[in-house]
C-alpha cells in the first residue's frame, strides 16, 4: 500500500510506492527519489536524507517530511494523485554521509524542493 508523505503543515506532498523500488513520487506523478534501507536517495544518485520511524530527516538531521502518524499537525485530506511518470534509472549512489544527530526541530527547507533535488533532468 502506498504511503503518503506530508510537509510540516500537514499538506500531502509525495508518496512512497509499494513496488520493489520504494520510489518516492511527487503528487504530480514525477519520481524524484527512492528508499534504500533507511536512506533517501535521489534518482540522480545524491543522498538526500534518512527515513526513520515515519519521518524524513534532511542532511542536518532535522525533520522535513512525515507520514500521517508522525506528522506534528493534523494532516489535510488527500486530493487525487496524478498519473505516475515512468521511473528514471537510478544513477550511481553517492556514499551516504554519517548519520547526524537526529533532531526534533523542523527543517526550514521546503519538503517538495528537498525531494526535487533528487530529480533526473534530461
Amino acid at each position: 500500500m502506498e504511503k503518503t508523505l506530508y510537509d510540516a503543515e500537514g499538506e500531502p506532498v509525495a508518496y512512497i510506492s509499494d513496488g520493489l523500488t520504494k520510489a518516492i513520487y511527487l503528487w504530480d506523478g514525477h519520481p524524484v527519489a527512492y528508499l534504500y534501507a533507511y536512506h533517501v536517495y535521489g534518482f540522480n544518485g545524491h543522498h538526500l536524507g534518512w527515513f526513520m520511524d515515519g519521518i524524513v530527516y534532511d542532511a542536518d538531521g532535522k525533520r522535513i517530511g512525515f507520514t500521517s502518524t508522525s506528522c506534528p499537525v493534523p494532516v489535510h485530506k488527500e486530493t487525487g494523485k496524478a498519473k505516475k511518470y515512468p521511473l528514471d534509472k537510478p544513477g550511481p549512489r553517492y556514499e551516504a554521509p554519517p548519520l547526524p544527530e537526529l533532531s526534533f526541530n523542523p527543517s526550514a527547507e521546503d519538503f517538495e524542493k528537498f525531494l526535487k533535488m533528487g530529480q533526473v533532468f534530461l
